[in-house]
């Protein structure tokens, strides 16, 4: 009997001891937990705190210059293509009807600032409008606009060539080809009587959404009525033109390394238009035979 009272301030202090062992685990147990709930659930402290200057980062990306855009993660296949077509060409006159020339409506609209002018179809450098004066300067004098200071201008009907920059997608969402439209460039053709170099220059660049959205989108008409002394017609608005593919270009480059197009790569100029066709009828046979797969 007097053994066992002797053993009880030990086994007081092996309980005291084990019940402080477990009260311990149990709070670094609750720690863990309450902070892989923080981590899983991250609230507004948490994030500006891990990232107090910088933006919260955009997690499914798209091309700010789309008009319709599509989400990266909705893309499995993408190719960047320009498409280069003549306004004078037959199918191309809605763009260029009497009157109503398509780059002399856009360069008018970006001088009065209601469109931006931009140097590239990268759409990155902006023009002011004494540096789109500048380009849009007179080489040869015999065929220019002049003003009150006797500068002379490009006749705006020289700009007779559009080249259409546009992302060639497949949109797994929707499980359609899509035709994302991006720039608008004006080309003064090398054969243009204002061209004293002889060479193609392309003049000014637009953002096809910002043409869209700010020019013709406000008009609110599917159609616009012509009325000339020779016929009555309606002529489709541009959005409803790109969208139903009424125009006719040739695919004159796709992105590659070297930023080439075809008429760089072959020196002869039949050689690199039968190319650029081979590449379009290459794009359809793509497209056609996509869902046997």
């Amino acid at each position: 009997m007097g053994k066992l009272n002797q053993n009880q301030p030990i086994m007081k202090k092996l309980i005291l001891k084990s019940f402080t062992s477990l009260l311990a685990l149990l709070l670094v147990s609750a720690s863990n937990f309450s902070l892989g709930q923080s981590a899983l659930s991250p609230n507004e402290k948490n994030i500006e705190s891990s990232s107090p200057s910088s933006p919260p980062t955009i997690q499914d990306p798209f091309n700010p210059f789309s008009l319709r855009p599509i989400p990266k993660s909705h893309i499995a296949f993408q190719k960047t293509l320009w498409l280069r077509l003549s306004f004078k060409q037959k199918t191309n006159l809605p763009l260029w009807y009497a009157g109503h020339q398509l780059s002399k409506f856009l360069i008018e609209n970006a001088l009065e600032g209601k469109i931006t002018a931009y140097q590239d179809d990268k759409l990155e450098t902006v023009l002011s409008k004494s540096e789109l004066l500048e380009k849009l300067k007179a080489e040869n004098q015999e065929n220019a606009l002049q003003n009150d200071c006797t500068t002379r201008f490009i006749n705006f009907s020289e700009l007779s060539t559009l080249e259409i920059k546009e992302d060639y997608i497949l949109d797994n969402r929707h499980s359609r080809m899509i035709h994302d439209v991006l720039a608008f460039t004006l080309i003064l053709p090398h054969n243009a009587e204002g061209n004293s170099l002889g060479l193609t220059q392309k003049i000014v660049s637009f953002s096809y959404k910002e043409i869209i959205e700010k020019l013709f989108r406000p008009l609110k008409e599917d159609y616009v009525v012509i009325e000339t002394t020779k016929s009555n017609g309606h002529i489709p608005n541009l959005e409803t033109l790109i969208d139903a593919r009424f125009f006719h270009g040739y695919v004159v480059k796709y992105d590659n390394f070297g930023d080439e197009y075809f008429e760089d790569k072959y020196d002869n100029k039949r050689e690199a238009a039968l190319k650029c066709i081979q590449y379009e009828e290459h794009l359809i046979e793509f497209e056609g035979t996509l869902w046997e797969y």
